[in-house]
């Protein structure tokens, strides 16, 4: 028996371990799911005007509404966020959040946004203002291509309970146009800076242009931004903006937070964030809002781990006291599983994997199959001593033998993972995700660790007939 290539593999085998504990030392740890680290978990159902009809490309529309909350979770830095679609509802998981409102205004906003010329400015107190539609009945008719009457938003106005109304235009950009969005401080607080596109900026300055003119026929020139039915702010052309000139180079901006704390600098964060991921393709209604507290995750994972440990020890107490050495070896084999596959999962999270309750139920299972696999070697050892064979001969007869069955076995159980990922949904792909991880692992274990540890002890005198708890044969089986 060549004893080079064993003593390799066990180095290889054991500088991947070594390099894997020193990550876990130096502070690499996994990142946590929503069950584990707390959160806030939503569904969303999408919402159709009364009389209107689910279009043709429905199932097109949802996924795109999906990638945009995507983008928008993104933008927050939310750890390994949970964004599925279950039906036609949407599911949001967000690990580490526990602020609710900001939540629901960042995901569920549409963010319709879109540049319109005020036609009428019409102020609380006026007979035009109680013979106009209400704010409510302004926001739900509000299309592209027709005018419409609508409110100042109320944290914008003098009397929040009597914004002033405007008669505006169809919309003549809209917010596709706009390629950057960000918050900047101006005067008197926060303001959200867009910068339009070509086509954006050439129309913007066409229509500031006209406005210009008008201003200077004494008429208001003024231009609405509208954000989801609501006029944000309607600014005057300034005086150095010229008739027939225009604003050149495609930049406007919008004015909030207005009177607030912090100069709306939350607020101008959040809506550049929601600008910049683009518009809600449909409307959305938040069906189910949770907030999972993060003490029940932790303790949850403390009695899981306990209840492992004390599984490990009881097995590892069984281990030793049958097989001995082999014993010895199918413990050490467990423990280089939980050093790579803890290590593994620490570096996986910072490409976005999430570490939940069902992903650690995924490895406990796997804990069993490597116990399984040094089991099913350690037993045709036995076998082959049984029938006669010195240690050396069996150990060699008994690996090839036990691999194969392993390996078939093995396969089974990933192609059932593998399955499972790909039609399961939430935590049950975190179980799948984590098994078949495992059962790969519990594969390379077993030939580069648990092989040529065994070759090797078979070659010394701790592996002996004596102390593998080898029963004479019976004489039946001698004759047979």
């Amino acid at each position: 028996m060549n004893r080079t290539p064993l003593i390799a593999s066990l180095l290889v085998s054991l500088l991947i371990v070594g390099s894997l504990a020193a990550s876990l030392a130096l502070g690499t740890t996994p990142r946590l799911g929503l069950d584990l680290e707390g959160g806030v978990s939503v569904i969303y159902s999408p919402v159709l005007q009364e009389g209107e009809e689910e279009p043709d490309d429905f199932e097109e529309v949802l996924d795109e509404t999906v990638e945009v909350i995507r983008n928008r979770v993104d933008a927050l830095g939310v750890a390994e966020p949970e964004i599925t679609r279950q039906g036609s509802e949407i599911l949001v998981q967000l690990p580490g959040i526990d602020d609710e409102d900001r939540v629901q205004e960042i995901i569920g906003r549409t963010a319709q946004l879109t540049f319109r010329r005020v036609e009428e400015v019409i102020p609380p107190g006026s007979e035009a203002y109680d013979e106009a539609p209400t704010c409510d009945e302004a926001q739900e008719s509000l299309t592209a291509d027709e005018g419409s009457v609508l409110c100042q938003r109320a944290d914008q106005a003098v009397d929040p309970a009597n914004p002033t109304k405007y008669r505006v235009g169809p919309a003549e950009i809209a917010g596709s146009s706009i390629e950057q969005a960000f918050a900047t401080i101006g005067q008197g607080g926060y303001v959200v800076s867009l910068e339009l596109d070509g086509e954006g900026a050439g129309t913007f300055e066409e229509i500031t242009s006209d406005l210009a003119c008008e201003r200077d026929q004494g008429q208001p020139g003024l231009f609405a931004i509208v954000l989801d039915g609501e006029v944000y702010s309607a600014p005057a052309m300034n005086p150095s903006v010229l008739c027939g000139i225009g604003i050149t180079g495609g930049q406007a901006s919008i004015s909030v937070g207005q009177g607030q704390a912090d100069g709306g600098e939350q607020e101008a964060v959040d809506l550049s964030l929601v600008l910049r991921s683009g518009a809600l393709p449909i409307t959305l209604v938040s069906q189910d809002f949770r907030t999972v507290s993060p003490t029940l995750g932790a303790q949850s994972l403390e009695a899981g781990l306990t209840a492992a440990a004390i599984g490990l020890a009881l097995v590892a107490v069984w281990l030793i006291g049958f097989y001995r050495w082999l014993g010895v070896v199918a413990i050490s084999a467990l423990a280089v599983f939980g050093v790579v596959i803890t290590g593994l999962i620490g570096l996986a999270g910072g490409f976005g994997f999430t570490l939940t309750l069902a992903g650690i139920a995924g490895i406990v299972v796997s804990i069993g199959i490597t116990a399984d696999s040094s089991i099913l070697f350690f037993e045709r050892i036995r076998d082959e001593v049984r029938l006669g064979k010195t240690v050396r001969t069996s150990v060699k007869r008994a690996f090839d033998s036990a691999f194969r069955t392993n390996l078939a076995g093995n396969t089974v159980t990933l192609a059932a993972a593998v399955v499972l990922y790909f039609l399961a949904v939430g935590p049950v792909r975190g179980f799948a995700l984590t098994l078949g991880i495992a059962t790969i692992l519990d594969i390379g274990i077993l030939w580069a660790f648990t092989r040529p540890t065994v070759f090797l002890l078979a070659n010394t005198r701790l592996i002996r007939r004596d102390n593998l708890r080898v029963e004479p044969r019976t004489t039946a089986e001698v004759a047979s």
